[in-house]
């Protein structure tokens, strides 16, 4: 009995740990696939605005409505893949960058560019939109000097997909994750993010 007593608590813990980790683990891979179909979905429209400039009534940006269109679209694609494939996480912000050292070149291998296999590093351009449930919240203003962190937002200008000269779009996803076995064991601010780049068809 003492023994029981000893080891059920232990027993306990670990199957909790190991459903905690299995669901994460889940979580992670569901955001990761969201974060992919937004990649290459930004890729596939590079920097073209699209033909209606029309935005939709969710997005307030006036100032560059086709930047504006492309990234509501972008963030379309990806919301269904985390839609009803998320049971313990929660979107919080989706954002839509460009990596340092992007262009003609890059093969991804170890050691080249860009940096960090493409993980976002403060200072590059970017666009940050918030999403609360259903909601996505665009940044204030779209400009060269934009007043949205870190200083300078990713317009379509600066994707530029045209061969020889195409550069990597990278587009990341936090989330927050609550285990459903405790709430002790839970993730404020977890992140998953994909860059691709469209190479030309031989």
């Amino acid at each position: 009995m003492v023994e029981l007593a000893i080891l059920v608590p232990v027993l306990l813990m670990l199957f909790l740990g190991s459903w905690t980790a299995t669901t994460l683990a889940g979580d992670d891979d569901t955001a990761l696939q969201a974060t992919q179909a937004g990649a290459r979905y930004a890729a596939e429209l590079g920097g073209v605005p699209p033909s209606a400039a029309a935005i939709s009534s969710a997005c307030s940006v006036t100032s560059d409505p086709g930047t504006c269109q492309v990234d509501m679209d972008i963030i379309a694609e990806m919301l269904p893949v985390v839609g009803t494939n998320f049971p313990n996480a929660t979107v919080r912000e989706i954002d839509i960058y460009e990596p340092s050292g992007s262009g003609d070149g890059c093969t991804f291998a170890s050691g080249t560019c860009p940096p960090n296999d493409g993980a976002y590093t403060a200072g590059e351009p970017i666009n940050e939109y918030r999403v609360s449930g259903e909601s996505v919240t665009p940044p204030a203003t779209y400009s060269a000097g934009c007043a949205v962190q870190p200083l300078d937002c990713f317009t379509l200008g600066q994707r530029d997909q045209a061969h020889p000269d195409e550069s990597e779009l990278g587009v990341r996803l936090v989330f927050s994750y609550v285990s459903p076995t405790w709430s002790l064991f839970t993730i404020s601010d977890d992140t998953q993010y994909s860059v691709v780049r469209l190479a030309p068809q031989e």
